[in-house]
């Protein structure tokens, strides 16, 4: 367990997994609900058993994930906020502390990501902490070929 500022980074346990399983979004952001696929289904039973998935903690409370990711040159990572707390103006912060987890844990200097192009909240989230668009691309989702943006910045 790691603690930056009020945010705890933790293994995934099965509890966390049965939480997460009930996660919707609705609305435009349904396609990021965690019961949506079956490969969905299956990805976040696995995050126990994957190295650099955690769970994150605030006042003992599950209030979202995050994952990382070193397949390439440019280190990624994907995140999730539970759907109850988002849009109530506490992505930045949630953010800022997985940034810093990230620089502290993995000693980084930069980190990238990739978002849909239609998920225009995360977008304004990269955009104020300093998130440049680097990449546009085409890529495969459970709902078939779908615009992406590539993101990074420098930590």
């Amino acid at each position: 367990m790691c603690t930056i500022k009020n945010y705890e980074f933790k293994k995934v346990s099965n509890r966390d997994v049965e939480d997460m399983l009930t996660w919707k979004y609705g609305g435009i952001y349904e396609f990021f609900d965690n019961d949506f696929s079956e490969g969905k289904i299956s990805y976040i039973k696995s995050f126990p058993t994957i190295e650099n998935v955690y769970s994150i903690y605030s006042s003992n409370e599950l209030i979202g994930n995050c994952s990382f990711y070193f397949n390439n040159d440019l280190p990624t990572f994907a995140i999730q906020l539970r759907p109850d707390l988002t849009s109530k103006g506490m992505g930045k912060e949630f953010l800022n502390n997985i940034l810093l987890f990230a620089k502290e844990k993995y000693n980084l200097n930069k980190i990238g990501l990739s978002v849909l192009k239609f998920n225009e909240r995360a977008i304004r989230l990269y955009n104020s902490l300093d998130f440049k668009v680097t990449n546009e691309f085409i890529g495969k989702t459970v709902k078939g070929e779908m615009e992406f943006l590539s993101m990074e910045k420098a930590l």
